[in-house]
């Protein structure tokens, strides 16, 4: 009789790993906490079409979940967009795609466009992000890009990604970041890629795939002790949390519109004052006709666990984030609101240190667990093509059963 496998955790990399082992016959359980698949992937419903809680696409590196994609069938919905980014900063938005709206962006000097030119293009094309690992990025950054340029263009990223933990990340974390973007472009142009239908597509044809190859789901079902677990399953492979790493929580606030508040796709916003670190404009990717001719938009931030938006009604989020939107689009008219949604994740982003790697090796197995959370990606940024390959690896690492 072939082994019994648990999946803790109804995400796209439980999926993917339970997926690879019941197509080598083995007994395979999902056990998810939520009523939903998907996990950060998670979708719902906003003007008749699927759309996920929290922003996602993919680039034109991502080999592994564009294989995945190919291998369900799906390789007809997934479309590549030019991606057209800017920066909010003193009040002001920069277009920020290229060369050339470096070379205009006011704020710097033509020094520090010069040196933070040279830096993109330096990590862009180098491989061997081990030089990285014991090396602190706001360090690394300030020194090679300059003072100014580090203070108006990473620090506010690092700041919004990690919170007042900014100080003690990774290098190699930030190299992963802008390697992998620079390396999804064609022809001097970012492109990206995501799923006519929305990701969910991925997410209903591998469970309807488990399900046909005799797996079971089981959903509203919590983990509370592992021995018992250990007991009945040979293997238990768990996206649960692991203890040793400190995560993030984030807050998403979504919502649609007639109105139409700017050209660009993807904002980053440098104020610290703001509460949100990204407005993005999903339609400008996208377009807006799987959305009823509707915008839809995105405000996201990171933030502590213990922050008061956690446990504060979803109304006084709504009214910080509106009320700081509007400084940047005065014209924006809340009352013009078609569908609004706020979604709050506690762990959504693992804080990477310096020499992390020691962190997640001593995890990856002990005795039948094996780890197949998202803080297991590293150096890259968390994203789906990551979750992906991390489902691809712990399913490998279940020992062929013996005949």
């Amino acid at each position: 009789m072939k082994s019994k496998i648990l999946v803790v955790g109804g995400g796209i990399t439980g999926l993917v790993a339970a997926y690879r082992l019941l197509q080598k016959k083995y007994q395979v359980t999902i056990f998810e906490k939520s009523g939903d698949l998907g996990g950060l992937l998670g979708s719902f419903k906003i003007e008749g079409t699927n759309l996920e809680k929290a922003y996602h696409h993919i680039f034109k590196g991502d080999t592994e979940i564009i294989s995945l994609i190919k291998e369900l069938g799906l390789k007809n919905k997934l479309k590549w967009y030019e991606s057209k980014t800017a920066i909010y900063y003193d009040g002001t938005i920069y277009p920020f795609a290229g060369a050339m709206d470096l070379l205009k962006f006011k704020p710097l000097n033509l020094v520090d466009k010069l040196r933070l030119g040279f830096v993109k293009i330096y990590l862009e094309k180098e491989n061997n992000w081990h030089k990285f690992e014991n090396v602190l990025a706001y360090e690394w950054m300030k020194k090679w890009c300059g003072e100014r340029a580090y203070r108006i263009v990473w620090e506010p990223l690092l700041k919004g990604k990690f919170s007042d933990r900014y100080k003690d990340i990774s290098m190699a974390w930030m190299w992963a970041r802008i390697h992998t973007r620079g390396n999804s472009s064609e022809k001097g142009k970012e492109l990206l890629g995501y799923m006519e239908g929305g990701f969910q597509l991925i997410i209903d044809e591998l469970e309807k795939r488990i399900i046909e190859l005799g797996g079971k789901i089981e959903t509203r079902n919590e983990i509370l002790d592992f021995r018992k677990l250990e007991e009945k399953y040979d293997k238990i492979i768990s996206s649960a949390p692991i203890e040793n790493v400190e995560y993030l929580g984030a807050i998403t606030v979504v919502f649609s519109s007639e109105q139409n508040l700017s050209k660009y796709y993807w904002h980053n916003i440098n104020d610290s004052q703001s509460p949100f670190l990204a407005f993005i404009q999903h339609t400008n990717l996208v377009g807006t006709e799987n959305y009823s001719r509707k915008n839809i938009y995105y405000l996201g931030t990171y933030l502590p666990q213990n922050h008061k938006y956690f446990t504060d009604k979803d109304n006084l989020i709504e009214k910080d984030f509106f009320d700081y939107l509007k400084k940047i689009f005065p014209d924006f008219r809340e009352n013009e609101i078609e569908e609004k949604y706020v979604f709050k994740f506690k762990y959504a982003q693992h804080i990477v240190t310096k020499n992390y790697k020691k962190q997640i090796t001593r995890n990856k197995q002990s005795g039948k667990i094996i780890q197949a959370n998202f803080a297991m990606i590293y150096p890259e940024d968390r994203g789906i093509n990551f979750a992906v390959r991390e489902g691809e690896k712990a399913a490998a690492l279940v020992p062929e059963d013996q005949p």
